[in-house]
């Protein structure tokens, strides 16, 4: 089994939940989110032309992640599976978990709008699911993503029915163009109502602004 991986970030400080992290970020995304901070995750893009795609095997994703094993148990920290869309190569990540270390936090960044089937091969790996749901309004998520949010919120309707609420981080970010602090509190109200966990709620400047 071979992860296609975009990047490997080694001590990060406090950026992905508790801790010293390393960022494993995948290709490709099933979003195209208007202001994409990590565009070039997806595959119809090139903009690396000169940098080869890192395939890795399980087992040699793990020697790399064993080097700041000691930093990860020292500060409470551990892997974080981003990208992109990490989910989309769920099986991989999996393979990875069993190789991890118990006392690492496994976490992931994701958009949770993938089919259920992706989802839920890490229900009994992941420590914390960093989920950022841009708005629970359908018609501005669209506008945003250019895709509907129904499999999201069906993800989210399944998720906390199999993982502790405590393992669930929530993010809304307020985008330039596209929502108001009204919506944000919409959204807010939506998943306290729903799912019963607060909600990291965060402007988002992005680094290129395009043109609405």
């Amino acid at each position: 089994m071979i992860g296609d991986i975009m990047a490997i970030s080694r001590m990060r400080m406090a950026t992905d939940g508790e801790g010293v992290s390393t960022l494993v970020g995948f290709y490709d995304c099933l979003l195209h989110c208007k202001y994409c901070i990590n565009d070039a995750c997806h595959k119809s893009k090139n903009y690396y032309t000169s940098t080869p795609r890192g395939a890795y095997t399980p087992k040699e994703l793990m020697k790399i992640l064993k080097k700041d094993s000691i930093y990860y148990m020292m500060t409470g920290g551990g892997i974080v599976f981003g990208g992109g869309e990490p989910l989309l190569q769920s099986a991989f990540i999996h393979e990875v978990c069993r190789l991890a270390d118990p006392e690492w936090k496994l976490r992931i960044e994701t958009s949770l709008n993938v089919p259920w089937r992706l989802v839920e091969p890490l229900v009994e790996d992941i420590d914390e699911w960093i989920i950022d749901i841009k708005d629970i309004n359908p018609y501005i998520y669209y506008n945003y993503t250019k895709k509907e949010n129904k499999r999201l919120t069906c993800n989210l309707a399944r998720l906390i029915e199999v993982v502790q609420k405590e393992k669930l981080r929530i993010r809304v970010p307020l985008i330039m163009g596209f929502n108001t602090e009204e919506d944000v509190a919409v959204s807010v109200e939506w998943v306290k109502k729903n799912l019963d966990v607060d909600t990291e709620v965060f402007k988002y400047y992005p680094v290129k602004a395009k043109e609405l």
